[in-house]
């Protein structure tokens, strides 16, 4: 909320339908926070099994809306991955000058914010058809899982895949459909990665080469624009390292069969965290916003101390 106050009363003009951007994000971020808190999901890696599961002891609703809650869920996540790739986008094209930069200024502004939404519905979807509850992971969860979080398996509900199957006699059957589904997923956050990094890098050199050679962008324009590719390279870390290399660890120890164990638990904890510390970068870097707050927080305090020097009790 405080992100998006900033963003709406104290954005330069400078920074123009980007910061539209970043309300669009936070909007997203905080109903995230609200459904993740409300369900307060565990992610669990065991072999070639893992879950994202709730307790559900004292439920309101049927395990089956809870499995759409949980989709939806992780469908915010597959948002996230095509947030920051346009976010790159978006500022290469700023400090490249690039024709495409009008599609942000218009009405197409919104078929840019239907990318995330896309890709959103696209995660949530494959979760729900390829990772549905199953006997099969229910018999693993009941006898080897739960035993480890002291719990039982009428009282949770779960999205999961059980990659290498073991049947009857013994031998391991992949599911295509669970590999199905964690391909698409992995690729989604591949793309995701290689078009921040490239957009990343491409921006960086064109900042930098503005910087060097030219003297008819302003030093406000210079200044801003490297405020702003530094808060997004910081912003960008945060989800890198709070949620593509946390998940894309599950889904790989997933394919190879490597036992994480409780260790995997920890996932749970750093995309919960995601949330919180994203607008942190913006906040602190651009300095726009970093005086707004300031400002919001200091002069109470000014106007209190010189409330009581100039009325002192006596």
């Amino acid at each position: 909320m405080l992100l998006i106050w900033l963003v709406y009363k104290n954005s330069p003009k400078q920074i123009g339908s980007y910061k539209y951007l970043m309300i669009y994000i936070a909007v997203f971020e905080i109903s995230y926070s609200i459904i993740d808190g409300f369900l307060e999901p565990l992610v669990f890696s065991h072999n070639s099994i893992f879950l994202v599961f709730i307790r559900i002891e004292n439920y309101f609703f049927k395990k089956e809306i809870y499995i759409l809650l949980i989709c939806i869920w992780a469908a915010f996540f597959g948002s996230f991955m095509a947030f920051f790739a346009v976010q790159f986008i978006y500022r290469y094209f700023v400090v490249s000058g690039s024709i495409f930069l009008k599609s942000f200024n218009d009405c197409r502004l919104l078929l840019w914010m239907c990318g995330p939404l896309i890709c959103g519905i696209s995660w949530g979807t494959v979760t729900y058809f390829t990772m549905h509850p199953n006997e099969q992971i229910d018999d693993v969860v009941r006898n080897d899982i739960l035993v480890d979080f002291d719990s039982k398996l009428e009282n949770i509900t779960y999205i999961g895949s059980y990659l290498y199957r073991v049947t009857t006699d013994g031998c391991e059957k992949l599911n295509e459909k669970n590999l199905f589904g964690i391909i698409i997923l992995l690729l989604i956050i591949v793309v995701s990665i290689l078009t921040i990094l490239a957009s990343g890098i491409l921006c960086f050199l064109k900042i930098e080469q503005y910087v060097r050679t030219t003297r008819n962008l302003s030093q406000t324009f210079n200044g801003l624009q490297h405020q702003l590719l530094y808060a997004l390279i910081t912003q960008t870390l945060i989800p890198v390292i709070l949620m593509h290399i946390p998940v894309s660890i599950i889904f790989v120890s997933t394919v190879l069969s490597i036992n994480i164990g409780k260790a995997s638990v920890l996932v749970s904890v750093t995309i919960a965290l995601f949330p919180a510390l994203d607008p942190f970068p913006v906040i602190l870097i651009v300095k726009h916003y970093r005086f707004a707050m300031m400002s919001a927080f200091t002069t109470p305090v000014f106007q209190f101390v010189r409330n009581r020097l100039d009325n002192p009790v006596n």
